[in-house]
């Protein structure tokens, strides 16, 4: 009795830092569905990553092969690059080729180092590579989500309150690896400048800046699990955010014990965690807001999923956004970058590309 009074008194009292409030969707991050209404240019059910190679062109992350992907406009024609032993975790350019990361390594193809295999990095087996990022003087810039966990085990680094990840630079020229960050709530996204470095810090919710040797406050409090970073043509940035928190996972995040034994004895496909997609599955955890009242799912219920890509200044304020929103199909966003005068999203819960034209985004609604 009292150690129920006194978990009762902590929550009421947030004396612990219990707090379970979340920041709303307002303001620059006001909800649409822009994200819902764009054109599908591309379905693949093991879509990635994507990047624009050396000469411009589209090259995504399907599975275990990259596909050279021409969008025309009334046809799209795709082009195998190579097929690899295991699936693609993320993607980028280096100088004329690309690189590849996969659970037990990386890839260079094509381009000055074509064929060359890294498998440790800073001592350390590669295995949970999220982001990859082209930096200065052909650096190759990387973000370790967890030492702990494979990429298919976010949900479990989440829970149990992972922070091992790190932002390293490989430079392929010489063979070695700096470590810039470390003890970071995973890192799922990288993206230099030239003058700085911008990392995603997804269980902290923010985007940190590297410079000159130091790690700095970029964006912080975001509503979301953010994701990879691009550059935007203005001197911006493009967001994305892959699952939105919520009350109901705060709250589970602060009970110990519950939280272990629901790991223990449920099946993780129903575990109170954000989710790339969801709604097909009557098993999966909803809050009370999130329930179907007349068989209709409400667009502001509380998410288990969700959609959306928000478009930084070069300062980092939120200037605009686009949403899939509670009940929308194109959830689980993980990429965004511009191409040929449109603005691309990658939607890894749907097994989509997005295409919307970048012209007047900010007034649409």
């Amino acid at each position: 009795m009292f150690a129920y009074l006194k978990r009762a008194s902590e929550r009421l009292f947030d004396s612990f830092g219990s707090d379970t409030s979340v920041p709303v969707f307002d303001g620059a991050l006001k909800p649409n569905n822009l994200l819902d209404v764009a054109p599908v240019l591309f379905e693949h059910p093991e879509l990635t990553d994507m990047v624009l190679d050396s000469h411009g062109h589209l090259m995504v992350a399907c599975g275990k092969e990259i596909l050279k992907v021409e969008l025309g406009p009334e046809h799209l024609t795709r082009q195998q690059m190579i097929e690899l032993p295991k699936p693609i975790r993320a993607l980028c350019k280096l100088g004329d080729g690309l690189v590849a990361a996969t659970d037990d390594g990386l890839l260079f193809v094509n381009g000055k180092y074509d064929g060359r295999k890294v498998s440790i990095l800073d001592s350390q087996p590669i295995q949970c590579v999220t982001a990859l990022c082209e930096g200065p003087d052909g650096i190759l810039l990387i973000t370790n989500g967890s030492l702990q966990t494979a990429c298919d085990d976010w949900a479990k680094d989440l829970l149990d309150g992972g922070k091992t990840g790190q932002l390293l630079a490989y430079d392929p020229a010489s063979g070695k690896t700096h470590v810039y960050a470390k003890k970071l709530a995973y890192a799922y996204g990288v993206c230099s400048d030239g003058a700085r470095t911008l990392v995603s810090e997804s269980w902290a919710h923010r985007v940190l800046v590297w410079r000159n040797g130091t790690m700095e406050s970029g964006l912080n409090e975001l509503p979301g699990y953010p994701s990879r970073i691009s550059k935007a043509s203005d001197g911006g940035f493009w967001l994305t955010l892959f699952a939105p928190r919520s009350q109901l996972l705060e709250f589970v995040l602060s009970e110990n014990e519950f939280r272990t034994e629901m790991m223990q004895t449920v099946d993780p496909t129903y575990w109170i965690a954000p989710a790339l997609s969801s709604g097909k599955d009557f098993l999966e955890p909803l809050q009370q807001g999130g329930v179907r009242q007349m068989g209709v799912l409400k667009p502001w219920a509380p998410a288990r999923s969700y959609g959306l890509v928000v478009k930084l200044s070069s300062d980092l304020v939120p200037l605009y956004s686009l949403h899939s929103r509670v009940g929308g199909a194109n959830h689980g966003i993980v990429a965004a970058l511009e191409f040929d005068g449109s603005l691309l999203a990658l939607s890894k819960g749907a097994g989509r590309i997005l295409g919307m034209p970048l012209v007047n985004q900010q007034s649409q609604d």
